[in-house]
């Protein structure tokens, strides 16, 4: 419908649509002028442009041609305004504007039926430019039908539910910038009352047809199909669930003199029968393939197969698609089981659940292949198979396994036929793939290499000498040591063949593309039949993890590696594993290493810095929250260490709560030793798989209490419990004042990881105890009546420096001086 009816709606002289296109602007007559529609689309200080809605036209205008308050215009407002000619830049511009309605609302009742329910809700009316409401209301004039479109927003009463079928009354609006009609003010006249009759027959089918949002359903009560639409589905069916193939249940309706399907319901699989099935095997051969079916024929049954009935007559029996038990390709001459089937909706009778016979390769003596899997790739529903004869690449599709819920992994070994590609006659492809075992693989290769492909579980590894080494004098000088024999410990690949795991050991000698390997790379490697060692290793895939510095000591320590499990093994690394020269690491730092596995111990080894990427693991939640550390971070021992803490959180009345873990990326000052009982604040992290973390951690109060246990010139160790050691060391150049320490004074300081050495050391020393009389002499002095005015009095400017509580008077014996004489110690 491209139009209305005139007499549908009423325009006033004030609100008439012009659209008459200018032919020549240049030659326009000023006084002859017609007024024309439009939209501010651009507004400045003194000026502005409007466009034009039924013409491309962009006009200028001066803020004193409109014929308004300019400041109530915006961009975007309808107006109505004439076109002139600017006699100095020769240009039209517009003049005369004034507002306009953007609609014209017909005054006239117009009666129609609800043909569609409005399901969307567009407050403040609607917008044609963007938005177009769902709903639809149909009405017939002079044996024209027509259809305007509504939306909730246009009923008088939103709370009187609309069905499809209510009478209704309304008013016809244009919107005078797209010519769009509209039905508004809508008013219910009369409900759709559902005559009183006997529940509907329901019927049911199978999907056999899917578009986009419509498709056609295969009936089981007679041999056609039915058009349907996805909405009919309902709202709470998701649209991935409607596909080939499904089991629906459904009502018919008659819409435009066309059956279609409505109130449509999914079913169980298994629940729609259209045949009846004796489930008596035959044994039968083919005659004709569904290759030959084409779309002028539009016969769904084009295979054909013989069979010898119990009268020993031979019979032709028609197949199709569906009638197979895989998608496999069937080929004349083929040797089948099946069964027979008589539809229930014509009669007709058919073989179906047709599968391949094993006997069929062994009489039609048809070339087999055998291969191994090198790609998978489930874009394409298939892969690539590497020919063990000739090393040929060859295509194959997962609807060519003959075996029904088969999982295919890389490294199986299949057996198949070759067939042309259509696609490309130069590249074929695999056809009538079966699965081979591997005792029967290994049989029929002859000695040929087998190759697989597999994970690096362990890495070779040189062994202890097992004699002493010899010298060998060069140049009567330099000397070097030779080995007489070295042991090597092989690797182990692990693998999966035949759906079972397996694993094979290798030699360093056997690398072929690469000088080590280490656990976690791909490989692909060779197997011959009797060999106990992989041959001809190949290195696909390089296996990089990620982590973070945990501990270092002394140009070693220990990586965090990534993993969501609180598990996590601490690997080992030296300095002299990073690639590049001058590389500054420091705690927390993220690196990306490969793994070697000495005596059962994890190492790293190429290590390599990175971009931190810990945000992307983890999402902080904003509250900050108190807490006790139970267990910290430690080194153990120089081959041990724990480097996952245990954080307790405490309410605000102190009463302990739940744990958490943390690690050295969730320390605000990675160089911070944290012990245990120390009152933190933290915040919450989450994981990608939902895990919790502590992270943002700092101390409450970050200086530390201890007594000076010993001096040694410019150093000294303070009695303080850190780690496994009971003392902290300290240098002279950390005390602040200047103050000479002696053993015994109290002191504060802050605990932090060397940043050189990376053992723990106290910086920022104070101290905090001073140095008094014994309470024997003050109380002395304080009974002593001395008269300050007559008498002399006695001032300490210092404390002896030799004084200590232990011992009585000096330890050096005092002896008598003349003044002016210096005295040599």
């Amino acid at each position: 419908m491209t139009s209305l009816p005139t007499e549908l709606y009423h325009q006033n002289n004030s609100s008439k649509l012009f659209t008459t296109q200018l032919s020549n602007i240049d030659t326009m007559d000023e006084n002859k002028s017609q007024r024309e529609l439009g939209i501010i689309e651009k507004l400045c200080s003194t000026y502005g442009f409007v466009y034009c809605c039924h013409r491309d036209g962009r006009y200028f205008f001066h803020f004193s041609e409109y014929k308004n308050d300019i400041q109530q215009a915006k961009i975007g407002d309808v107006v109505e305004f004439e076109t002139t000619i600017d006699k100095r830049k020769q240009k039209p511009v517009a003049v005369n504007i004034i507002p306009a309605s953007p609609e014209i609302m017909g005054e006239n009742r117009v009666e129609g039926t609800i043909a569609v329910v409005a399901r969307q809700q567009k407050p403040n009316g609607f917008d044609p430019l963007n938005f177009l409401p769902d709903g639809k209301v149909t009405y017939v004039k002079k044996g024209e039908t027509y259809f305007l479109p509504y939306a909730m927003a246009d009923l008088q009463d939103s709370n009187i539910p609309v069905k499809v079928g209510d009478q209704v009354t309304f008013n016809v609006s244009q919107d005078r910038r797209t010519n769009q009609f509209f039905a508004r003010n809508i008013v219910i006249t009369e409900k759709n009352l559902p005559p009183v009759v006997l529940p509907l027959k329901r019927y049911r089918g199978v999907i056999s047809t899917m578009k986009d949002s419509f498709g056609f359903i295969e009936r089981e009560d007679a041999l056609k199909e039915i058009f349907f639409h996805i909405t009919e589905f309902g709202p709470n069916v998701a649209t991935n669930t409607i596909q080939l193939g499904v089991e629906v249940e459904f009502d018919i309706q008659n819409r435009h003199n066309k059956d279609v399907a409505s109130n449509i319901v999914i079913l169980a699989k298994g629940t729609v029968q259209f045949d009846d099935i004796d489930k008596t095997p035959y044994i039968g051969r083919v005659l004709q393939t569904l290759q030959l079916k084409t779309k002028k024929t539009g016969d769904t049954l084009i295979g054909r197969l013989i069979y010898d009935t119990l009268d020993k007559k031979m019979t032709e029996l028609p197949f199709g698609e569906r009638d197979r038990c895989g998608l496999y390709t069937l080929l004349e001459n083929d040797i089948v089981q099946f069964v027979i089937a008589k539809d229930k909706r014509d009669g007709m009778i058919r073989a179906t659940q047709i599968s391949l016979l094993d006997q069929s390769f062994l009489k039609s003596k048809e070339h087999r292949e055998m291969g191994i899997v090198v790609k998978l790739d489930s874009t394409t529903g298939g892969g690539q198979i590497k020919c063990l004869s000739s090393d040929q690449i060859v295509l194959f599709r997962f609807s060519e396994v003959m075996k029904d819920k088969f999982q295919i992994c890389e490294g199986d070994p299949l057996e198949f036929s070759l067939a042309i590609n259509p696609d490309n006659v130069d590249l074929p492809h695999a056809i009538r793939i079966k699965l081979l075992s591997k005792d029967n693989l290994l049989s029929m290769v002859n000695g040929h290499e087998l190759r697989l492909t597999g994970i690096v579980e362990r890495d070779p590894q040189e062994g202890q000498l097992n004699s002493e080494n010899k010298s060998q004098q060069l140049n009567g000088n330099d000397s070097i040591s030779i080995p007489i024999s070295r042991q090597q410990e092989s690797g182990i690949i692990r693998y999966v063949w035949n759906e079972t795991r397996a694993s094979i050991q290798f030699l360093s000698t056997n690398i072929s593309n690469t000088s080590a390997l280490y656990c976690g790379d791909k490989v692909e490697f060779g197997l011959i039949s009797g060999s106990k060692f992989a041959t001809n290793v190949t290195l696909i895939e390089r296996n990089r993890v990620h982590g973070w510095i945990a501990i270092i000591r002394e140009g070693k320590g220990f990586i965090e590696e990534y993993n969501t499990t609180n598990n996590i093994e601490p690997i080992v690394f030296t300095i002299n594993s990073f690639t590049g020269d001058g590389t500054q690491i420091d705690l927390g730092d993220e690196v990306e290493f490969s793994i070697r596995q000495v005596s059962n111990r994890l190492i790293a080894e190429n290590i390599l810095k990175v971009t931190s990427t810990i945000n992307s693991f983890y999402s902080i939640l904003p509250t900050t929250y108190r807490g006790r550390v139970l267990s910290p971070i430690r080194l153990t021992n120089t081959d041990e260490c724990e480097i996952l803490g245990r954080i307790q959180k405490l309410t605000d009345d102190g009463t302990p709560g739940e744990f958490y873990t943390y690690s050295i990326t969730g320390v605000k000052n990675k160089r911070m030793i944290l012990l245990p009982n120390d009152l933190v604040t933290f915040s919450i992290a989450v994981g990608r798989d939902y895990s919790k973390r502590a992270v943002n951690i700092s101390l409450e109060n970050e200086m530390r209490k201890g007594k000076i246990d010993t001096v040694k010139g410019q150093f000294g160790f303070i009695d303080f419990a850190c780690e496994e050691n009971k003392k902290i060391f300290f240098h002279n150049s950390e005390v602040d004042g200047g103050f000479e320490l002696r053993a015994g004074d109290e002191v504060e300081f802050y605990a932090q990881y060397n940043q050189k050495t990376g053992k723990p050391c106290a910086s920022k020393l104070r101290r905090t105890n001073n140095l008094q009389r014994p309470d024997r002499l003050i109380t002395k002095l304080k009974t002593v009546n001395i008269d300050e005015n007559k008498g002399q009095k006695l001032v300490i400017v210092r404390q002896p420096r030799n004084a200590d509580e232990k011992s009585k008077g000096f330890n050096n014996n005092r002896i008598e001086r003349a003044p002016g004489v210096l005295i040599k110690t």
